[in-house]
């Protein structure tokens, strides 16, 4: 792992390096459709790394640096000055070499491909069988090739300006005046032909996005331009339109949870973005059974690959079906959308009709009216957000069996049905509608029953596969408030348990509880804090009438991204106290991520000090009906 990871991205096209943009080592590369097609990318001086003097990422994809010879002490000898930008279609790299002494420098750049899948690079624990890449120099520098188990022809073109030489691990300039070296990246597939970028025109792009609202204080602004500027940059194109990634680097993907929360959150913000997720994702839902894939008849996917692993079936991404509540965010989805563009309703009705059925049936596949999930022992324990393998766990700490009923999946599921009904009376079939309000105020009742945990003024965590409830303290009641299932009697309590010291970090409420068996604040769901699973708390808050509690959460959660010298947040956060100092970083969190990108934008109303925002803001038209 990289002890501190660089990203630059547009489209589908990412470079992940070190700290001063060089790929050498572990997982560094430049990535392009789940295959890494440079695995070494690193210039060299005179046999040394040239000195990093500063650098600034003027935009997600382009990156600004002064260096100079390494060990430059108190006079400089060769200078460098260094953009490289990343577009669509082409890495530029352009160095302005200045010799401020008279001599002969040679420089260098050392160049690699492997075009492993991403699943190796991430640990694929299965083996994988050896690559045969062919190098061979082309005018102006060099391409390696590789041609895929299933056919699929893969190049990476490098090509330069003045011309190198290629030594067989490098391409190597001897200078001996000041001179401008360019060095372009192509990585192709089949019979792509190098395209190059336009960077400018990028820029341009960039400089003019703004957001729509000015916060009284210009740190939080910033916080927020970073959210425009970030969203940007995760899109990559469908054939659907813009799609949103859910974080870089490994999950430049459709995915099924991540972007429907996502688009959620931005629906009335990118309404081009949310609208191309319920597109994409209507086109590959699920019309048969595979128990490989765990795909069935009107489900959503949940995670869809295009690498050579998954091309072969050596994984189960084509795509694969491993969640229970991508389903319902769907069909919520689909419903908010329809409020400003009611023909998509009617567009997709076939879609949310089947993801309806799917949700009634195969969802619900012991009858009791709640949606639940088996543990896939092949492949996700727990199909539900919080979905690695230790975090749903009795109040002993036995991991769950069985048909689990996850408490945040129900309130997806009530906001699903009060969709369908919205829908169904826009469409003119009030006895359809009807029928979908009577099956949303069933499982309200069943939920209540079932969940409410009166010893501690709370929820549980959900039922396990012999239906007794999981007493453990967890963040997920808090984040189910933004669903609406919860009553409003019940949602002030709730609010007080999620900001009481035992979730309660001050940056964010806390995946677990101080006090249970397997809290541990650098856990990935067991103690950490996630910014997007505190900031729909705070939306939920806010649809309840409670500003103040909402108004805290939000606080906190700019000021962690305040702390982070690019203004962001990232995926996850240790789950330690705050003191007088900044937030503690989760080690291998994606940085920018998806659902993080899209807070400041979903929660910078609950900041503008002004009494009475709330009520203009997706919170409180948040789709299920206050009960």
């Amino acid at each position: 792992m990289l002890t501190e990871r660089t990203v630059l991205k547009e489209n589908d096209l990412y470079l992940v390096a070190d700290a001063h943009y060089q790929v050498a080592e572990g997982e560094s590369g430049l990535y392009r459709r789940d295959t890494r097609f440079l695995h070494q990318y690193a210039w060299q001086l005179d046999g040394s790394r040239p000195q990093v003097l500063v650098q600034h990422e003027r935009w997600p994809f382009w990156l600004h640096a002064q260096l100079a010879n390494a060990n430059v002490g108190y006079t400089m000898r060769v200078g460098l000055s260094r953009d490289l930008q990343l577009t669509a279609t082409e890495l530029r790299d352009t160095l302005e070499v200045t010799l401020y002494q008279p001599g002969t420098h040679r420089l260098t750049l050392t160049l690699g491909a492997d075009f492993v899948d991403m699943f190796e690079v991430r640990g694929w624990p299965h083996g994988a069988p050896a690559r045969e890449v062919r190098t061979h120099e082309i005018q102006g520098g060099v391409e390696f090739s590789y041609t895929a188990a299933d056919g699929l022809r893969l190049r990476t073109r490098v090509v330069t300006e003045p011309a190198a030489q290629w030594t067989g691990a490098a391409l190597e300039w001897t200078l001996s005046s000041s001179t401008q070296v360019k060095v372009r990246v192509y990585a192709l597939q089949d019979d792509e032909t190098p395209v190059r970028g336009d960077p400018e025109t990028l820029a341009q792009e960039y400089a003019a996005l703004h957001a729509h609202l000015t916060l009284p204080d210009p740190l939080d602004q910033r916080v927020l331009n970073r959210s425009l500027q970030d969203l940007r940059s995760l899109v990559f194109g469908t054939d659907a339109g813009p799609f949103p990634a859910a974080g870089l680097p490994w999950f430049v993907a459709p995915f099924g949870r991540d972007s429907l929360i996502m688009a959620l959150l931005l629906h009335e913000h990118r309404p081009e973005l949310a609208l191309s997720v319920a597109r994409y994702l209507a086109a590959r839902q699920g019309t048969k059974h595979d128990p490989v894939t765990l795909e069935q008849p009107g489900k959503i996917l949940h995670e869809e690959r295009v690498g050579e692993l998954t091309r072969m079936g050596h994984t189960p991404h084509r795509p694969y079906y491993a969640t229970a509540d991508a389903t319902p965010l769907f069909v919520w989805l689909v419903g908010e959308l329809s409020h400003r563009h009611p023909e998509l309703a009617r567009e997709l009705r076939p879609h949310w009709e089947a993801a309806l059925a799917w949700l009634t049936t195969f969802g619900d596949p012991d009858g009791d009216g709640l949606i639940e999930y088996t543990p896939d022992p092949g492949g996700i324990t727990n199909a539900v957000w919080k979905d690695s393998n230790d975090s749903t766990f009795t109040e002993t700490g036995v991991d769950v069996s069985g048909h689990v009923a996850v408490i945040e999946v129900q309130g997806y599921t009530y906001a699903a049905y009060r969709a369908a009904a919205g829908m169904y009376y826009g469409l003119g079939n009030p006895e359809q509608a009807r029928m979908w309000e009577a099956r949303a105020a069933a499982l309200q009742r069943t939920f209540q029953e079932a969940f409410w945990w009166p010893e501690r003024g709370y929820y549980v965590h959900g039922l396990n596969g012999d239906k007794q409830p999981l007493r453990v303290l967890v963040s997920n009641p808090a984040h189910t408030l933004w669903t609406g299932i919860i009553p409003v009697e019940r949602a002030a309590q709730v609010a007080r348990t999620a900001l009481s010291e035992e979730l309660w970090s001050g940056w964010g409420i806390r995946t677990l509880g101080v006090n249970e068996v397997r809290y541990n604040p650098v856990s990935y769901h067991n103690g950490s804090v996630w910014p997007h699973d505190t900031a729909v708390a705070a939306l939920g808050m806010a649809r309840y009438g409670l500003t103040a509690e909402a108004r805290q959460v939000a606080r906190a959660l700019f000021d962690v991204a305040r702390w982070a010298p690019d203004a962001r947040l990232s995926e996850l956060l240790a789950g330690f106290p705050r003191q007088d100092g900044p937030p503690v970083p989760y080690p291998a969190a994606c940085h920018p991520q998806g659902w993080d990108a899209a807070i400041p934008l979903a929660l910078a109303f609950l900041l503008t000090g002004h009494p009475g925002d709330e009520e203009h803001s997706d919170a409180a038209h948040a789709p299920a009906q206050r009960t």
